[in-house]
């Protein structure tokens, strides 16, 4: 994890049998030498912590490799940061001071650059009771941003975390709008003049935290990111913390990161772990209501119909006009539509799935049952509108005119395990439509998939979701049951709808529209999971990872090699 200079290769096995500390490199070991002898820093031995690059800023936190640079092994215990350690010191050429040090051993120390030192060559020098070693000249900008990352080369996989200090994996990946936490090195002045080796402000009450003095952006995937915070870590020294929001992307995949302030950027080649949103599935419905005789199957008394306008991923069936070709088989007689409930304050108008007053019975429960295929409350249908756009409507007969202050649908909040569905996600805007069928038996065309009865794009409401304590039960012992959340939405003012027949959608669409393109392979949610699947996890518990004393949590993922777009495979996902 953290690796020696690459002239120095010694006592691999003993570092890997010791506690994993990244930038610290504490080890459980010491190595006495039996005569004191002159302190020697390898040719271009001082380097930046994060990359091992030698590029500096004031207050980097930097790494000296050479031989005879400590009797033993110590680190620092406790901040502010001591200026000794074991007989050994670290001296700026120029007036003789000390800095604060991390870390000191027989073959690496890591210490600190002070704020103030000025941009330009400096030379450094260690100092033991065997003398002082040569000097070591270093060019320090007033920029040298750097992401830590996992092997220290400045590339692959950075050190980025949530805001709570889980690390990012595949198996805990950032997703679109996530606020993450990128671990720098070497950003130079902040506000609040931090002193280099005493803990930097922020971390008590009332004290502020000391801020980069330029602003700072960031990209993910080449698209620009907001950035939240951009200064010291509360608390810590030397460690700076680039909090990011994660932009909206339709793609799965290791992304590249890159922050850059006053002109001067990262490496461009670290990346994190990031899971695109997953898709939203609506529920099919239940047993047709009286005087409905309209089924699940495909054909013109269908009770389902779709469109969608993305030819590439859907084909051409349903394209810029509805159809009710759903490709069902006749097992779905016994579906009438989506699962839908229309509420009059508490009184249920409308009703064909018995999950609000719970009399749906054992609709979606198949424990025990058939093939899953062959029971069609396992059933649920993607319907996303300008997500790999295609949407569903399910038919509504009104008997007789019926106020709606409430409507609700019902999705499936699991999705697809493989690239799981986030409601709270803040890209997501809920949408919900009716439309006539006065052209005929399907809904009325009106473009965009805008309902010409009701459209919640233009009504004034708000969404809600909830889970419903409904499960979809597998008849796999192996599958999970899957929860069915309520999607409800309240009209500002009653709606009343005449007696007659309509179409009925909801959907979940997202407020940056999602690329076109993306040089990404192109996979099925399916394949991505079989991927997942086929790997075994790797053996060993989570491990304790620490950054300058900032400790932080990571657990064992699956791989993915490069990013993908991830699309569903077809309209009707089985259970």
């Amino acid at each position: 994890m953290f690796q020696s200079h690459p002239s120095l290769r010694a006592d691999t096995n003993k570092r890997r049998r010791c506690l994993l500390r990244v930038g610290i490199m504490a080890m459980s070991f010491t190595v006495g030498l039996a005569n004191a002898q002159s302190p020697n820093i390898a040719p271009a031995g001082t380097v930046n912590s994060a990359d091992y690059s030698r590029n500096f800023a004031p207050g980097a936190l930097i790494s000296i490799f050479g031989a005879n640079l400590a009797s033993s092994t110590q680190q620092a215990a406790a901040l502010p940061l001591p200026t000794s350690l074991g007989g050994t010191s670290v001296q700026l050429a120029i007036n003789g001071q000390a800095l604060p040090l991390w870390y000191a051993s027989p073959t690496q120390i890591n210490a600190q650059l002070p704020f103030e030192l000025p941009v330009g060559q400096v030379q450094v020098r260690v100092v033991t009771a065997g003398g002082n070693s040569g000097l070591d000249t270093i060019t320090v900008s007033a920029r040298a941003p750097r992401i830590f990352t996992f092997d220290l080369s400045g590339q692959g996989p950075g050190i980025v975390t949530t805001t709570d200090y889980r690390m990012l994996t595949a198996a805990n990946p950032a997703g679109p709008g996530q606020t993450i936490v990128l671990w720098m090195n070497s950003m130079g002045a902040t506000t609040g003049n931090p002193v280099a080796g005493d803990p930097a402000s922020g971390s008590t009450p009332g004290s502020q935290p000391s801020i980069l003095t330029e602003p700072t952006s960031a990209t993910v995937n080449g698209i620009p990111s907001n950035v939240v915070f951009a200064g010291l870590s509360p608390g810590s020294t030397g460690l700076y913390q680039v909090n990011v929001e994660s932009p909206f992307a339709v793609i799965t995949g290791p992304l590249n990161v890159q922050v850059t302030i006053g002109g001067v950027s990262s490496p461009a080649n670290v990346t994190i772990p990031y899971r695109q949103l997953g898709f939203y599935y609506s529920l099919l419905g239940g047993k047709a209501i009286p005087g409905d005789t309209m089924n699940g199957v495909s054909g013109p008394t269908s009770a389902l119909a779709y469109q969608q306008s993305d030819v590439v991923t859907w084909g051409s069936t349903g394209l810029d006009a509805w159809t009710n070709n759903t490709g069902l088989g006749s097992q779905y007689s016994a579906v009438s539509g989506l699962a839908v409930s229309l509420l009059n304050g508490n009184s249920i108008v409308y009703d064909n799935n018995g999950i609000e007053n719970n009399t749906y019975g054992t609709f979606y429960n198949n424990a025990n049952g058939q093939a899953n295929s062959q029971k069609p409350g396992l059933s649920d249908l993607f319907s996303m509108s300008n997500y790999f756009p295609l949407i569903f409507a399910g038919h509504v007969r009104l008997a007789q005119s019926a106020t709606i202050t409430t409507m609700i649908g019902y999705f499936d909040a699991l999705g697809l395990l493989a690239l799981p569905f986030d409601p709270n996600n803040p890209y997501l805007q809920y949408r919900m439509n009716i439309w006539s069928n006065t052209t005929g038996p399907l809904p009325k065309t009106t473009g965009n998939f805008v309902g010409d009865v009701f459209s919640s794009d233009t009504t004034a409401g708000s969404f809600s979701f909830a889970d419903t304590g409904v499960r979809l039960v597998s008849s796999q012992a192996t599958d999970a049951p899957k929860p069915i959340y309520r999607l409800t939405y309240q009209l500002a003012s009653p709606l009343t709808l005449p007696a007659g027949e309509y179409w009925f959608s909801h959907d979940a669409s997202v407020r940056t529209q999602p690329v076109k393109s993306s040089p990404a392979q192109s996979v099925t949610a399916e394949d991505l999971q079989r991927f997942i699947t086929s790997q075994k996890p790797t053996p060993g518990e989570a491990r304790r990872v620490f950054l300058y004393g900032v400790e932080m949590r990571m657990k064992n993922s699956w791989n993915l090699a490069s990013p993908v777009t991830v699309r569903p495979a077809r309209p009707i996902e089985q259970q």
